[in-house]
């Protein structure tokens, strides 16, 4: 049973524990990602789950006290006989805290059925695109999702279950500058969120379906993470190390590959032969991962860039190798050359 929104209380009124649960927020977003939203405009994307009701109640307590500004932003995904109950319940928590709420209802099962694909993907798509609007309608600088430590171990083990090579496995980034997002919880586990909500006297709703089988993640919530945990109750930790060391690694590369990296519009790029040839494998395979990057979203496998290496280097000129994302590369004497799929043009 919901318990009543409690009124936001001031950072100083909670308990020693918690005031340090936010302040500890603030300093992980401030100094380990220096992104400072407390002091900027941010929207928090709200669900209602547990996860995004903490986000939402600790950005408007540590906004309030450092005078940024804040909204929320829902998207009932019109899947569940819930979704109105959840939109009403993140309504009442915005009324409650004295925050802006931008709010949109939408048929995701038509969207899928009009993209062509499935239910997560297509409401993945609907809410990122009402995040962008919603960020360009207020000004704001971030939108703050509440990914959070189990979110990224089951994101690592995704990712290895994939086949993503390294710095890829260290999981998701805290900062996606190209979309202006920010993960603040994420090196926070579910149980201290859940106990922060608890102690607070705050509820949540709770989506039945991140229990369906159906879907990896959930597979791996239920079934991978908790019998991994088992084997090593420490293991939450050793997600942070890796992501952490990951981090590391992943700045060091970008820093050798700024020089190199091509620049230009989305429509593709060139990679010279002379520049290819004066690189090792490792550092031209990181190489070809930025390239695609660049190109937009779809994640690069590591056989798939250790086979364009090879073609590479046997100078099988006019061989492509495909990308997720509808991308491509194509041996050419010149180098090699990344690019869009057009599949229009391929159907056409």
């Amino acid at each position: 049973m919901e318990r009543p929104t409690p009124a936001l209380p001031k950072l100083n009124e909670l308990p020693s524990r918690w005031a340090r649960f936010c302040l500890g927020v603030e300093r992980f977003a401030s100094v380990d990602l220096k992104r400072d939203f407390t002091r900027a405009g941010c929207i928090v994307a709200c669900s209602g789950g547990a996860d995004s009701t903490a986000l939402l109640f600790t950005a408007a307590l540590l906004c309030r006290k450092n005078s940024g500004s804040l909204s929320a932003v829902h998207l009932n995904h019109g899947l569940r006989v819930e979704a109105d109950a959840d939109a009403d319940f993140v309504r009442g928590l915005c009324e409650k805290w004295n925050v802006k709420l931008i709010s949109e209802s939408m048929d995701v099962s038509a969207l899928a059925r009009a993209k062509g694909c499935g239910l997560e993907e297509a409401g993945r798509a609907a809410r990122y695109d009402l995040f962008a609007r919603a960020r360009e309608r207020t000004g704001a600088a971030f939108v703050l999702v509440a990914h959070q430590l189990n979110d990224l171990a089951e994101d690592q083990l995704m990712r290895l279950t994939r086949g993503v090579g390294w710095p890829g496995l260290g999981g998701m980034n805290a900062v996606d500058d190209a979309r202006h997002l920010l993960r603040p919880l994420l090196l926070t586990p579910r149980v201290e969120i859940e106990a922060f909500l608890n102690a607070c006297g705050q509820s949540w709703r709770v989506d039945a379906s991140n229990s369906e089988p159906n879907a990896l993640r959930n597979r791996v919530r239920q079934g991978i993470l908790p019998a991994l945990r088992r084997e090593n109750p420490g293991y939450l930790h050793a997600a942070e190390r890796l992501w952490r060391q990951a981090r590391l690694d992943e700045a060091h590369f970008e820093a050798l590959l700024a020089p190199l990296a091509p620049h230009g519009e989305a429509a593709g790029f060139e990679l010279p032969a002379g520049m290819l040839d004066g690189l090792d494998t490792a550092l031209r395979s990181r190489l070809f991962k930025v390239a695609l990057d660049k190109l937009g979203p779809g994640q690069a496998r590591t056989d798939s860039l250790l086979l364009l290496d090879r073609l590479w280097r046997d100078r099988a000129f006019g061989r492509r190798v495909q990308f997720p994302g509808d991308k491509e590369a194509v041996i050419v004497k010149t180098g090699v050359r990344l690019r869009p799929i057009d599949r229009k043009k391929l159907s056409g």
